[in-house]
């Protein structure tokens, strides 16, 4: 508890100006609170509000020990790939394909402010941009796809597959495919996940902060 202030001094005033004192303070000590409330006003809705207060404390502390108990898993492989002189170039020409490639906009897009910047078919029979006029927006076609060899591809240089458990994990092609681990996976399974990834030289490409493993401890473990 603050030095400065002591459990009356807290404890004065009204209940509003009570709660607002006691939510600025760091330390506090609510069972003393509660029993000097007790032997003064012994007012029922703060007893019950700081009983309430030191519960949620209790459960915060509890979160925290759990957190600190739970060792990270420290992951070896990540980042891009090595990509060989035929990759590359196609990488080269996917960068021109997205340059080229238009902006699709809905029909009266620029003119209509409640209209989202999402793409919606002209359904108008003297729709102009359906017509596909000069000067009107463009559409969706065939054509417009990248290259069947890099379609999908991560930036890093490897398919992006989703995992959520050990036994997706060992369905994975390590030279080709990389893993990104679902975010509703909780401490324990992420552990066990980055363990087999490492033995196995899977690349994960959605690491968490602490979990990249220092260069100094990779040579190390080497």
């Amino acid at each position: 508890m603050n030095s400065e202030l002591n459990e009356k001094d807290i404890l004065k005033g009204n209940i509003s100006d009570i709660k607002s004192r006691i939510k600025k303070l760091r330390n506090i000590d609510y069972d003393k609170l509660i029993e000097e409330e007790g032997k003064g006003k012994n007012r029922k809705t703060l007893i019950e509000w700081l009983n309430s207060e030191k519960e949620k404390k209790g459960i915060e502390k509890k979160k925290e020990e759990l957190k600190r108990e739970i060792p990270i898993e420290k992951i070896k492989f990540y980042g891009k790939k090595k990509l060989t002189s035929e990759e590359k170039r196609l990488f080269r020409k996917r960068i021109l394909e997205k340059k080229t490639k238009p902006r699709f906009m809905r029909q009266e897009f620029t003119k209509l402010k409640r209209l989202k910047d999402v793409w919606r078919k002209p359904r108008g029979i003297d729709s102009k941009q359906a017509e596909e006029k000069r000067g009107k927006p463009k559409t969706p076609k065939i054509g417009y796809k990248k290259t069947k060899k890099i379609r999908n591809l991560h930036p890093s240089g490897f398919y992006p597959i989703r995992v959520h458990n050990i036994v997706e994990l060992k369905k994975i092609d390590p030279k080709k495919e990389a893993v990104i681990i679902a975010s509703s996976v909780g401490r324990k399974k992420r552990n066990e996940i980055i363990r087999i990834a490492n033995k196995e030289g899977i690349t994960i490409l959605n690491p968490r902060k602490g979990e990249i493993m220092s260069i100094k401890s990779n040579n190390d473990a080497k």
